[in-house]
């Protein structure tokens, strides 16, 4: 009987725990040891199982692949992967959605206290000792103020739950989502974005990347917002068009932003948003907790394991879409 065999598209964290796993299983297993944007053609061709993070695949070695089996996601999101030439080929595609909600979440609320009460500011005014200056460095309290949640998904339940000790006031936006949700969390829903955007002191996004979603905040809705208003992206980069949120941030139209994601990734060394001291940055992170790595990688391993044997694997997308 032939070997299967495994390809890992990317030096992810805690791969030498999946390779360890697969090999206890008698399954030959490859490690990129480079992102590489699209994963190279032959590993489609050669390999029976594909685990893929954040490189793209590419649509042409799918049509003629005729060994893969299955192609799984180390994340949720799959806008990276063409979801319906693999259904159509007959080959899984699955993420593993949950695992990392809380770790989006506290990620979440961390952003937020940090602009609050700028602590990037502090540290680096402690680092100068400038005693003196400290009455021009001023926080502001969450408490009181009006969060406004897009996206009342796992992860955006998740943030309301972790917001609900500081009193504040949660408005969430998501058509998809019941009245028994909605009130099963304790929060208020709006009918439309524009009302959210204008409401809210914060805003945090948590919806995948469509082609309804694409550029869903550009400047029409950042104009909306509240003048002192923070915004954060955990989400998806291209959820909001960067040049429209660099000319908010720049002009002084919001107070700042935390942005995680990009709508390229890696992101440029160009890109100017690198060079504005208002926003806080982090590199699609908000899920990179040892935790997180230690159950997906069980999970990855495992939903693999489960196509190899003529098994159907868990978190099929086109079956929870």
């Amino acid at each position: 009987m032939k070997q299967s065999r495994v390809y890992i598209t990317e030096p992810i964290p805690m791969h030498d725990k999946m390779v360890k796993l697969l090999r206890s299983f008698n399954v030959e297993v490859e490690v990129s040891k480079v992102f590489h944007e699209y994963v190279p053609e032959d590993k489609l061709l050669e390999f029976d199982g594909i685990i893929v993070a954040d490189s793209k695949i590419p649509a042409e070695p799918i049509r003629r692949t005729e060994r893969l089996k299955i192609i799984q996601k180390f994340g949720v999101g799959v806008d990276n992967i063409p979801v319906e030439l693999c259904k159509s080929k007959g080959i899984y595609v699955c993420n593993i959605p949950g695992i990392n909600s809380l770790d989006v979440a506290e990620f979440t609320l961390a952003a937020i206290l940090s602009i609050l009460h700028r602590i990037r500011e502090r540290d680096r005014m402690a680092r100068k000792a400038r005693w003196s200056e400290r009455p021009k460095v001023l926080s502001e309290r969450l408490t009181g103020k009006t969060v406004g949640i897009i996206g009342f998904g796992r992860i955006g339940r998740q943030v309301a739950v972790l917001l609900k000790p500081f009193k504040v006031r949660i408005v969430v936006y998501d058509p998809y989502v019941s009245e028994e949700v909605v009130k099963e969390f304790g929060v208020e829903r709006v009918e439309g974005l524009d009302q959210l955007l204008k409401t809210s002191d914060i805003v945090t996004l948590h919806i995948p990347l469509t082609n309804e979603t694409r550029h869903m905040i550009g400047w029409r809705e950042l104009n909306m917002m509240k003048r002192n208003a923070i915004l954060i992206n955990t989400s998806r980069g291209a959820i909001i068009d960067e040049e429209a949120l660099y000319k908010a941030i720049k002009s002084g139209r919001l107070k700042s932003a935390h942005i995680d994601v990009w709508s390229i990734e890696p992101v440029p060394r160009d890109n100017p948003m690198l060079k504005i001291r208002k926003v806080q940055l982090s590199l699609h992170q908000a899920s990179w907790s040892v935790n997180f790595f230690t159950e997906a990688a069980e999970f990855c391993v495992e939903n693999v394991l489960k196509a190899f044997r003529g098994l159907k694997p868990l978190n099929v997308v086109w079956e929870s879409s």
